[in-house]
């Protein structure tokens, strides 16, 4: 495996809105070149690559591609903050039942 192709992804300016576009491609063949319209899409397809070519992922364009990601998931305005898990509710134990009901005695 050749050390020195790896696969890349960069952010593009789309020209027909003003969405940045994400481009992926591998460093050996820049010629083929694969749009994507979000960062998320864009590791996707980077993991697919891999898989299929046997290639490595660039670990600057994954520290990128995850801080986009990081950064779209996160609400307007409002920085990353830790998830606190509730405190699970006490459990109440509930009596047994054991043997069976006692059968109905017939009318004589």
């Amino acid at each position: 495996m050749n050390t020195s192709n790896v696969i890349l992804a960069a952010k593009a300016n789309s020209g027909k809105s003003t969405n940045n576009v994400w481009v992926v491609y591998t460093s050996d063949n820049s010629s083929d070149k694969m749009y994507c319209t979000s960062a998320y899409k864009a590791m996707r397809l980077a993991f697919l690559l891999k898989k299929r070519l046997g290639l490595n992922i660039s670990d600057n364009c994954l520290a990128r591609l995850s801080q986009e990601i990081a950064r779209a998931k996160a609400p307007q305005g409002a920085a990353v903050q830790e998830v606190q898990k509730p405190e699970p509710a006490p459990v109440e134990e509930k009596p047994k039942k054991r043997g069976r009901k006692p059968k109905a005695e017939k009318a004589a």
